[in-house]
């Protein structure tokens, strides 16, 4: 059951990319989310923020409240971790 979720979960996430305006940094932190190149704390803070949004959005449509909610949330965050970045406030773990 967990092979066949983690399967339909990466199918997912590739036609999310595949069919979403994205941008280059975007994708290339989705690409270091799976191992493959280099992206910096920016630019997946910003691409969590990206698909956070659509997710929520998603959700809201389904009536799925509560987890539309803390999308949401959750973009708002990563909107804030990128605003510092861009100023040069954020911190590298």
């Amino acid at each position: 059951m967990r092979a066949l979720a983690k399967d339909a979960s990466a199918s997912a996430r590739k036609e999310l990319i595949a069919h979403a305006q994205v941008s280059p940094a975007a994708r290339r932190a989705a690409a270091r989310a799976h191992g493959r190149f280099d992206a910096t704390p920016q630019e997946i803070a910003h691409y969590i923020g990206q698909i956070s949004a659509e997710l929520s959005t998603m959700a809201r449509k389904s009536d799925l409240g509560l987890l539309a909610y803390f999308l949401q949330m959750a973009h708002a965050e990563a909107r804030a971790l990128s605003r510092k970045f861009e100023h040069g406030h954020g911190h590298h773990s």
